[in-house]
């Protein structure tokens, strides 16, 4: 997968132009606004989703995105970021893992920043990242979700996804428990 490949543009409701695209290096700065804002949000809504918990350094970030676009290039992971106005406002990506007979097998994570969900940027995410996975050679994915964020569950409902079964308890936060709901997909 080349990095910076562009998989679409569409726009909102609103007007907004969105490019879907892969990630690529100069998305540094992009990819760790993205990761600040989702960790200062996880604490203002636990409920949502967000399980990364403190903000990485420049150098965790960039080490994180080496690892990726890495990845990226063997065909190990599947990678799309949302674009609006050249700020990163989604990512998502699918992985395989590294047992020969989990290759066609890929495990799916997607976020959008606030104020860019309930647009379409999303579904339009989940698309490309699932053609972009069937190209790659996956028959099957599956994603975590809280079981307390309905909004993702009908997200991943809609581009195909059935739920497959809960992790009860799986998150503890807050003095509470939320469970987790596992979905999965055959492309």
């Amino acid at each position: 997968m080349r990095s910076g490949k562009v998989y679409g543009k569409f726009r909102t409701g609103d007007g907004r132009e969105v490019i879907l695209r892969s990630p690529r290096w100069e998305d540094l700065d992009g990819m760790l606004s993205f990761a600040t804002e989702l960790v200062k949000e996880r604490d203002v809504e636990p409920d949502f989703g967000v399980t990364l918990d403190t903000v990485p350094t420049r150098t965790e970030e960039a080490r994180w995105l080496a690892d990726r676009l890495a990845s990226m290039e063997k065909g190990d992971t599947v990678g799309v970021v949302a674009e609006v106005d050249g700020r990163l406002v989604g990512n998502s990506e699918v992985f395989r893992k590294p047992l020969r007979d989990l290759q066609r097998h890929g495990t799916l994570g997607i976020s959008v920043l606030k104020g860019y969900r309930d647009s379409g940027i999303g579904g339009e995410m989940m698309k490309a990242l699932m053609k972009q996975c069937s190209e790659q050679g996956f028959k099957t994915l599956e994603l975590e979700a809280f079981a307390t964020n309905e909004r993702a569950l009908h997200l991943y409902e809609k581009v195909g996804f059935r739920r497959a079964g809960v992790i009860p308890k799986k998150i503890w936060r807050d003095g509470r428990s939320i469970d987790m709901v596992v979905m999965a997909a055959e492309l």
